[in-house]
């Protein structure tokens, strides 16, 4: 435990420059110290390629997950087999939640009064989280933010090993 606490403690500058030392004992000429940095700066460009490709699957991986919900919501509409309830419900949903973050707005500007007390701070709460989901509503409906598609059409562009 000793290690552990004094690594926290601030110790850990100690041990840094105790591998250092070490490492200067051990190894001799400029030659062997360049050779050492690069082989540790390699070692960091090789870290942060792959952080680079992980990054990279998983915005892939993001876009194929809203792709296949697209797809989904596709054959849904298109299906002969769908019901009504079925063809409308993800719309009927998002409306409602249109008209009640509407709604919950109207109240706040035009009669605060009739929300007092600890009440008032619910339905901040409950209209923060209303206006989220309103967001992701219009995200969905209407496409995202720009940016997200230029990711979009990099990552797309890109060619990974198949």
């Amino acid at each position: 435990m000793g290690f552990i606490s004094e690594l926290l403690a601030g110790g850990a500058d100690k041990i840094i420059s105790s591998v250092g030392n070490v490492l200067d004992n051990v190894i001799s000429t400029k030659e062997e110290k360049m050779q050492l940095e690069n082989e540790i700066a390699k070692a960091e460009m090789q870290f942060q390629l792959e952080l680079r490709k992980l990054s990279i699957d998983e915005r892939r991986m993001m876009i194929e997950d809203t792709a296949s919900a697209r797809n989904r919501e596709i054959q849904i509409q298109t299906s002969e087999q769908a019901t009504k309830l079925a063809k409308n419900v993800s719309p009927l949903l998002a409306l409602g939640t249109v008209v009640i973050v509407l709604a919950l707005f109207y109240v706040l500007v035009f009669s605060p009064s009739t929300v007092k007390g600890d009440s008032k701070d619910i339905v901040m709460y409950i209209l923060g989280v209303l206006s989220a989901v309103l967001t992701q509503i219009y995200s969905y409906y209407f496409g995202s933010s720009a940016g997200s598609q230029a990711k979009d059409r990099t990552i797309s562009g890109m060619k990974g090993p198949e």
